[in-house]
C-alpha cells in the first residue's frame, strides 16, 4: 500500500493494480472490508476547508479571468460550482458557459488548490448575477467542512454574503455582478456665482454710478448677505441695458449706506423696479445639469479601477472673460448630493436660538454619506440659507472652577467641561431602510448639525445640496476614490498656460482720452493690460477700467489717457473667453451608478 493504515487512515480502494469492489475496500492485511461497515466502527476522517477566496467586486463589462484559491486540510475534498441568472453553468474543462449543468467535481485540496475562471462580455445592458457554490464533500470515509461560520451584516441587518465567512453546512456561497458601464462625468459647477438673483431699486438715481436697492430679505443689509449681491455681478436694469457690460466694483463703497452699490459706468435706475445681478459664471459650460457642452465623460465598469485621460474645455458667457488663480488639484474637484429638510428643526439643549429663529441642527430624509465637513448649498435663489455653513458636531462648554490642594497651599484651576455635544451626523434612533447590493447604505432618516445656524425658514426645504471637496469628500458621498493630474492648462487656442493675448483694433483716433473705440470688444473684459503701437506704458501698461457693451462694437475705459491712431491694433493680456484643462484622473472603486464629479471653478478661475 502506499501508506500506512489505522483507525483514521484513508479508504485504500486499489493494490497492485486490483480495484476493491464498488463500496468495499482493502484493510493492512490485503482482506476486503465494507466501507459501511468500517464508519459505523470508526467514523469518518474530519478535514476542513479553510478558505476560499475569491474576488467579488463586480466583474469587468467586457469580461474577464478571475482566479480563485482554496486552502484546507491535506485531504479535504471540494466541488465548486458556477451559474449566472440565464440558467448558465460554467465548464471548468472547456472553460465556457452553457445550459448543461456543469462543475469542478471532487477535489482534493492537497494543500491548496488554485483555478480560474473565464468571464464572457455583458452581451446587453442586464444586470447579470453569478452565484457560486463551494461544496463541502463526503467522499469514501472522508468528510470535510468548511471553517465555522462567522456572520456579516449590513447596516439595513440583512447578510453580507460576500463579507461573511465559513458556513454552517455543506455549501459556502458568494454573489458576483457584471454590470452594464457607468458612467463619469467631468464637467463644472459655480455653487454660488451661477444663478442669477433679483431686487427692487429704493431710489430713483441719474447718470451716477451708485445705486441703492431694498435690503433683500427684510432682516439684513445687502453688505453682509452675499446671497443678495457680491462685486463682480453684472447689473441690469430698465434703465441699465443688457448689453451694457455693467458690474458692482464696490458694496456700500461710502461707509456709510449698506444698501448702495458701486458700478464701473454711470446710469440711470429708476425707483421700484426690479434689478438683477448675474453672477461671474452664469452661463458658463459646462455647468452642473444646465450644459454638457465642453464636458468630458468616461464608460467605466462598475466596482474597477481605470486612468481617465481628459480634455474640459470651459467657456465663459458672451462678455465675460477668464482669469486663472491657480491651476486646480484634487481638493478643487467636488460632488453634491440633494436633501430634504423636515418639518421643523431640533432646538439643542442650552442653544441661542435668537428668539427661536435660527437652529443649529435639522432633520433631513437621508442622511446616507453625509459627513462632517461637507458644506451647505451657497446658491443665491435660496435665502433661507446662511452660508458659508458646513456640517459640523456641535459642542457647547463652560469654565468650572476646581479646587486643588497643593503640598503648603491650595489654589483654584479654570477648567473647561463639555455641557453638550451634538454630532454633525446622527442617525437620532432611525434604522438603516436601504443598503446597495454591495452593503452602502442608499436611505435612512437622521439628523445633520451645521457650524453656522439657519434660518426657521429652512424647514421642508427641498433639492439643498451638500457640496463634498476633494478626495476624501467625494469618496464618502460617491464611493468612488479620484485623484486629479493636470498636464497643461491653457486659454483657448494657446499652449501657453499663464497667458494668452486677444487683440482687436480701434475704430477711431485717440486723442488724449481714456476713452478708446475698438471694433469688438467681445474678447475684452475689466483688468486686462492693453498693450501696442502707440500705448503710453511709460509708467506701467493701462488696465481695462470698463466697456460700453458685451460684445461688437463698442468702447473702452483704460486707466491712463492715450493717444491712438485709427486701425490700430491692440492687445488685451489677462484672460480668455475659454480655458481647456487637460489632463488625467485616476478612478478607483467606481460605483454601480453614473457619477457627476465637478471642477468647483470658484476655487481656481475669476471671471470678469
Amino acid at each position: 500500500m502506499a501508506y500506512g493504515y489505522n483507525n483514521k487512515a484513508i479508504f485504500v480502494k486499489e493494490i497492485d493494480g486490483v480495484k476493491a469492489p464498488a463500496g468495499f475496500h482493502y484493510m493492512p492485511n490485503g482482506k476486503l472490508m465494507s466501507d459501511a461497515d468500517h464508519i459505523a466502527i470508526n467514523g469518518y476522517v474530519e478535514q476542513k476547508i479553510i478558505s476560499f477566496e475569491f474576488e467579488t467586486r463586480d466583474l469587468l463589462n467586457e469580461g474577464e479571468t478571475r482566479r480563485f484559491s482554496i486552502k484546507g486540510d491535506e485531504r479535504a475534498v471540494f466541488s465548486l460550482e458556477i451559474y449566472d441568472n440565464t440558467g448558465k453553468y460554467y465548464n471548468f474543462y472547456t472553460n465556457t458557459w452553457s445550459t448543461t449543468k456543469a462543475m469542478l467535481s471532487k477535489k482534493s485540496i492537497s494543500g491548496g488548490y488554485n483555478g480560474s475562471v473565464t468571464f464572457d462580455a455583458l452581451p446587453d445592458s442586464s444586470l447579470k448575477t453569478y452565484t457560486i457554490n463551494l461544496h463541502a464533500e463526503t467522499v469514501y470515509n472522508i468528510k470535510t467542512s468548511h471553517s465555522d461560520y462567522v456572520e456579516a451584516r449590513n447596516d439595513d441587518n440583512s447578510i453580507n454574503v460576500n463579507k461573511s465567512t465559513g458556513s454552517n453546512s455543506t455549501v459556502l456561497t458568494k454573489i458576483i455582478y457584471q454590470d452594464a458601464l457607468k458612467t463619469l462625468k467631468l464637467s463644472c459647477v459655480a455653487p454660488s456665482l451661477y444663478t442669477a438673483s433679483t431686487n427692487t431699486v429704493a431710489a430713483t438715481t441719474s447718470g451716477t454710478n451708485r445705486i441703492t436697492i431694498d435690503n433683500g430679505d427684510g432682516s439684513s443689509n445687502i453688505a453682509t448677505n452675499p446671497r443678495i449681491v457680491q462685486v463682480g455681478d453684472k447689473v441690469t436694469e430698465t434703465g441699465i441695458a443688457s448689453s451694457l457690460h455693467a458690474l458692482v466694483t464696490k458694496i456700500n463703497p461710502t461707509g456709510s449706506n449698506t444698501n448702495e452699490i458701486e458700478i464701473n459706468i454711470s446710469d440711470s435706475v429708476t425707483n421700484n423696479e426690479t434689478i438683477t445681478f448675474t453672477p461671474p459664471f452664469n452661463g458658463m459650460t459646462p455647468h452642473d445639469t444646465d450644459s454638457d457642452t465642453g464636458a468630458h465623460s468616461a464608460t467605466i465598469s462598475s466596482g474597477n479601477d481605470t486612468v481617465i485621460n481628459f480634455g474640459v474645455s470651459i467657456s465663459a458667457l458672451a462678455g465675460r472673460n477668464f482669469n486663472v488663480l491657480k491651476v486646480p488639484t484634487t481638493d478643487d474637484l467636488c460632488a453634491y448630493q440633494s436633501v430634504t429638510f423636515g418639518s421643523s428643526a431640533l432646538a439643542i439643549e442650552g442653544e441661542n436660538t435668537s428668539s427661536s429663529s435660527v437652529f443649529y441642527r435639522w432633520p433631513v430624509t437621508n442622511i446616507a454619506n453625509l459627513k462632517q465637513g461637507m458644506q451647505l448649498d451657497p446658491i443665491r435663489t435660496n435665502r433661507s440659507i446662511t452660508t458659508p455653513a458646513s456640517i459640523s458636531d456641535y459642542r457647547a462648554t463652560s469654565t468650572q472652577e476646581v479646587l486643588v490642594e497643593g503640598e503648603y497651599n491650595n489654589y483654584i484651576n479654570n477648567t473647561i467641561v463639555e455641557d453638550v455635544f451634538v454630532p454633525a451626523v446622527d442617525a437620532y434612533g432611525n434604522n438603516v431602510t436601504a443598503v446597495d447590493r454591495n452593503g452602502r447604505i442608499t436611505a435612512q432618516a437622521g439628523n445633520i448639525a451645521f457650524n453656522v445656524q439657519q434660518p426657521d425658514a429652512l424647514k421642508s426645504d427641498s433639492g439643498v445640496r451638500i457640496f463634498a471637496h476633494g478626495q476624501k469628500g467625494i469618496e464618502d458621498l460617491t464611493g468612488v476614490k479620484v485623484e486629479l493630474n493636470i498636464t497643461r492648462m491653457a486659454y483657448s487656442g494657446s499652449t501657453n498656460p499663464v497667458r494668452a493675448a486677444a487683440s482687436t483694433t480701434t475704430s477711431g483716433a485717440v486723442g488724449n482720452s481714456t476713452t478708446i473705440g475698438l471694433a469688438d470688444v467681445g474678447a475684452v473684459s475689466q483688468g486686462m493690460t492693453v498693450s501696442g503701437v502707440g500705448i503710453d506704458a511709460s509708467a506701467a501698461n493701462p488696465t481695462v477700467v470698463s466697456k460700453s457693451t458685451n460684445d461688437g462694437a463698442g468702447n473702452i475705459v483704460v486707466s491712463s489717457a492715450q493717444t491712438l491712431e485709427s486701425g490700430q491694433t491692440l492687445f488685451f493680456n489677462g484672460g480668455a473667453d475659454t480655458i481647456v484643462i487637460r489632463g488625467t484622473l485616476k478612478v478607483s472603486n467606481m460605483a454601480i451608478n453614473d457619477v457627476n464629479i465637478f471642477f468647483d471653478v470658484e476655487r481656481f478661475l475669476t471671471a470678469v
